[in-house]
Protein backbone atom coordinates (compact mmCIF):
# COMPACT_ATOMS: atom_id res chain seq x y z
CA UNK A 1 0.00 0.00 0.00
CA UNK A 2 1.33 3.39 -0.90
CA UNK A 3 0.28 6.27 0.97
CA UNK A 4 -0.28 9.54 -0.48
CA UNK A 5 -0.11 12.87 1.60
CA UNK A 6 -1.45 15.97 0.41
CA UNK A 7 -1.85 19.44 2.22
CA UNK A 8 -5.37 20.64 1.15
CA UNK A 9 -8.66 19.09 -0.13
CA UNK A 10 -7.47 21.56 -3.37
CA UNK A 11 -4.32 18.94 -4.37
CA UNK A 12 -6.44 15.56 -3.20
CA UNK A 13 -8.99 16.10 -5.07
CA UNK A 14 -7.86 15.82 -8.32
CA UNK A 15 -6.32 12.32 -7.55
CA UNK A 16 -9.00 10.98 -5.61
CA UNK A 17 -10.81 11.52 -9.21
CA UNK A 18 -8.36 9.72 -10.95
CA UNK A 19 -7.55 6.79 -8.87
CA UNK A 20 -10.43 3.69 -8.02
CA UNK A 21 -11.10 2.02 -4.72
CA UNK A 22 -9.32 -0.46 -6.32
CA UNK A 23 -6.04 1.10 -6.37
CA UNK A 24 -3.78 -0.35 -3.71
CA UNK A 25 -3.35 2.65 -1.80
CA UNK A 26 -4.73 5.56 0.75
CA UNK A 27 -4.86 9.30 0.29
CA UNK A 28 -4.58 11.63 3.43
CA UNK A 29 -4.66 15.43 4.08
CA UNK A 30 -2.22 16.58 6.49
CA UNK A 31 -2.93 20.56 7.11
CA UNK A 32 -0.85 23.31 5.79
CA UNK A 33 2.99 23.57 7.72
CA UNK A 34 5.44 21.31 8.59
CA UNK A 35 3.93 21.03 12.68
CA UNK A 36 0.62 19.84 10.46
CA UNK A 37 2.31 17.40 8.60
CA UNK A 38 4.35 16.11 11.35
CA UNK A 39 1.61 15.61 13.71
CA UNK A 40 -1.24 13.70 10.70
CA UNK A 41 1.39 11.77 9.48
CA UNK A 42 3.14 10.94 12.52
CA UNK A 43 -0.02 10.07 14.47
CA UNK A 44 -0.96 8.07 11.39
CA UNK A 45 2.11 5.67 10.98
CA UNK A 46 1.56 5.46 15.25
CA UNK A 47 -1.14 3.20 14.31
CA UNK A 48 -0.23 0.92 12.04
CA UNK A 49 0.93 -2.27 12.61
CA UNK A 50 2.69 -2.39 8.92
CA UNK A 51 3.85 0.34 7.22
CA UNK A 52 3.15 1.51 3.57
CA UNK A 53 5.34 0.70 0.93
CA UNK A 54 6.26 3.99 0.38
CA UNK A 55 4.92 7.69 1.66
CA UNK A 56 4.60 9.93 -1.59
CA UNK A 57 4.35 13.65 -0.48
CA UNK A 58 2.38 15.60 -3.47
CA UNK A 59 1.02 19.37 -4.37
CA UNK A 60 1.80 22.67 -5.18
CA UNK A 61 5.36 24.07 -4.92
CA UNK A 62 6.63 28.02 -6.04
CA UNK A 63 9.25 27.78 -8.44
CA UNK A 64 12.24 29.63 -8.15
CA UNK A 65 13.11 32.57 -10.90
CA UNK A 66 16.75 30.69 -12.77
CA UNK A 67 15.44 26.82 -11.66
CA UNK A 68 14.45 25.94 -15.09
CA UNK A 69 11.29 25.03 -13.95
CA UNK A 70 8.16 26.93 -15.45
CA UNK A 71 3.97 27.78 -14.56
CA UNK A 72 2.78 24.05 -14.65
CA UNK A 73 5.74 22.28 -14.68
CA UNK A 74 5.96 18.83 -13.11
CA UNK A 75 8.98 18.27 -10.28
CA UNK A 76 10.39 15.65 -8.60
CA UNK A 77 12.32 16.04 -5.49
CA UNK A 78 15.83 14.18 -5.10
CA UNK A 79 16.08 15.70 -1.35
CA UNK A 80 14.76 18.56 1.03
CA UNK A 81 15.46 20.85 3.44
CA UNK A 82 14.44 22.73 6.35
CA UNK A 83 15.06 26.32 4.74
CA UNK A 84 14.22 28.70 7.79
CA UNK A 85 15.50 26.45 10.53
CA UNK A 86 18.51 28.61 12.44
CA UNK A 87 19.02 32.01 13.03
CA UNK A 88 17.27 34.40 10.68
CA UNK A 89 19.76 37.65 10.23
CA UNK A 90 19.51 40.60 7.53
CA UNK A 91 19.91 39.17 4.22
CA UNK A 92 21.03 35.37 5.16
CA UNK A 93 19.77 32.72 7.48
CA UNK A 94 22.79 31.40 10.13
CA UNK A 95 21.95 27.30 10.75
CA UNK A 96 21.61 26.71 14.47
CA UNK A 97 24.84 25.33 16.10
CA UNK A 98 25.64 21.43 15.53
CA UNK A 99 24.62 21.37 19.52
CA UNK A 100 21.31 22.46 18.94
CA UNK A 101 20.41 21.76 15.42
CA UNK A 102 17.86 18.85 14.34
CA UNK A 103 18.43 16.96 11.40
CA UNK A 104 17.50 19.41 8.52
CA UNK A 105 18.39 17.41 5.34
CA UNK A 106 16.20 14.37 3.69
CA UNK A 107 17.22 12.37 0.69
CA UNK A 108 14.33 10.77 -1.56
CA UNK A 109 15.03 6.97 -1.71
CA UNK A 110 16.84 6.55 -4.52
CA UNK A 111 15.62 3.82 -6.58
CA UNK A 112 11.59 4.98 -6.16
CA UNK A 113 13.07 8.44 -7.56
CA UNK A 114 14.48 6.58 -10.74
CA UNK A 115 11.19 4.73 -11.30
CA UNK A 116 9.30 7.61 -10.93
CA UNK A 117 11.12 9.45 -13.26
CA UNK A 118 10.79 6.60 -16.10
CA UNK A 119 7.19 6.03 -15.15
CA UNK A 120 6.62 9.71 -15.83
CA UNK A 121 8.84 10.04 -18.94
CA UNK A 122 7.31 6.53 -20.11
CA UNK A 123 3.55 8.93 -19.88
CA UNK A 124 4.83 11.63 -21.60
CA UNK A 125 5.16 13.25 -18.55
CA UNK A 126 7.95 15.63 -18.47
CA UNK A 127 9.58 16.44 -14.86
CA UNK A 128 12.32 18.14 -13.40
CA UNK A 129 14.32 16.86 -10.78
CA UNK A 130 15.87 18.75 -8.19
CA UNK A 131 16.27 19.30 -4.36
CA UNK A 132 13.09 21.29 -2.65
CA UNK A 133 13.23 23.70 0.39
CA UNK A 134 10.41 23.72 3.14
CA UNK A 135 9.40 26.77 4.61
CA UNK A 136 7.33 27.50 7.36
CA UNK A 137 6.43 30.86 5.15
CA UNK A 138 6.10 30.79 1.98
CA UNK A 139 8.77 33.59 0.77
CA UNK A 140 6.53 36.61 -0.73
CA UNK A 141 9.48 38.51 -2.00
CA UNK A 142 11.88 37.65 -4.73
CA UNK A 143 15.76 38.64 -2.87
CA UNK A 144 14.63 35.87 -0.10
CA UNK A 145 13.54 33.23 -2.87
CA UNK A 146 17.20 34.24 -4.80
CA UNK A 147 19.16 33.90 -1.16
CA UNK A 148 17.33 30.81 -0.71
CA UNK A 149 17.82 28.76 -4.33
CA UNK A 150 21.58 30.24 -4.39
CA UNK A 151 22.20 29.10 -0.90
CA UNK A 152 20.49 25.66 -0.80
CA UNK A 153 20.85 24.97 -4.09
CA UNK A 154 16.95 24.13 -4.44
CA UNK A 155 14.64 24.47 -7.19
CA UNK A 156 10.97 25.24 -5.46
CA UNK A 157 9.51 25.52 -2.28
CA UNK A 158 6.84 24.48 -0.32
CA UNK A 159 5.45 23.86 3.43
CA UNK A 160 5.09 20.19 4.14
CA UNK A 161 7.97 18.22 2.45
CA UNK A 162 10.86 18.09 4.62
CA UNK A 163 8.99 17.76 7.43
CA UNK A 164 7.17 14.30 5.87
CA UNK A 165 10.53 13.42 4.53
CA UNK A 166 11.55 13.45 8.52
CA UNK A 167 8.69 11.28 9.85
CA UNK A 168 9.56 8.74 7.03
CA UNK A 169 12.91 8.73 8.02
CA UNK A 170 11.68 7.91 11.70
CA UNK A 171 9.65 5.63 10.76
CA UNK A 172 12.02 3.92 8.49
CA UNK A 173 9.56 4.15 5.57
CA UNK A 174 10.90 5.17 1.78
CA UNK A 175 9.59 8.55 0.78
CA UNK A 176 8.93 10.15 -2.55
CA UNK A 177 7.72 14.03 -3.73
CA UNK A 178 6.08 14.98 -6.69
CA UNK A 179 4.84 18.75 -7.11
CA UNK A 180 3.16 21.21 -9.66
CA UNK A 181 4.32 24.81 -9.87
CA UNK A 182 1.36 26.51 -9.39
CA UNK A 183 3.61 30.01 -9.06
CA UNK A 184 7.05 31.60 -9.86
CA UNK A 185 8.83 33.31 -6.53
CA UNK A 186 8.33 36.99 -7.27
CA UNK A 187 7.47 39.71 -5.17
CA UNK A 188 4.07 39.18 -4.07
CA UNK A 189 2.46 41.99 -6.75
CA UNK A 190 3.84 40.16 -9.17
CA UNK A 191 3.22 36.54 -8.55
CA UNK A 192 0.64 34.78 -10.83
CA UNK A 193 -1.10 31.61 -9.33
CA UNK A 194 -2.60 29.01 -11.22
CA UNK A 195 -2.71 26.80 -8.15
CA UNK A 196 -6.29 24.69 -9.58
CA UNK A 197 -5.02 23.54 -12.82
CA UNK A 198 -1.41 22.83 -10.74
CA UNK A 199 -3.39 20.43 -8.23
CA UNK A 200 -5.18 18.54 -11.54
CA UNK A 201 -1.94 18.05 -13.43
CA UNK A 202 -0.04 16.96 -10.14
CA UNK A 203 -3.27 14.90 -9.31
CA UNK A 204 -2.97 13.14 -12.76
CA UNK A 205 0.69 13.17 -12.30
CA UNK A 206 0.60 11.28 -9.45
CA UNK A 207 -2.08 8.73 -10.34
CA UNK A 208 -0.25 7.72 -13.30
CA UNK A 209 2.69 7.04 -10.78
CA UNK A 210 0.90 5.03 -8.49
CA UNK A 211 -0.63 2.90 -10.98
CA UNK A 212 3.02 2.39 -12.67
CA UNK A 213 4.59 1.35 -9.30
CA UNK A 214 1.88 -0.89 -8.50
CA UNK A 215 2.34 -2.95 -11.75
Amino acid sequence: MFLLVAATSLELEPLQAELSEADDCLAMLSGVGPVEATWSLTGYLSRRTRMPRAVINFGLAGAYVGSGLNLLDLCLAEGEILGDLGIVQEGHITPLSPAFAPLREFACDPRLLARAADILAGAGMPLRRGRFVTLSGTSGFRLRADYLRDSYGVICENMEGAAVARVCKGFGVPFLELRCVSNMVLDRAEQEWRAREAAMRCGQAVAVLVKGLLR
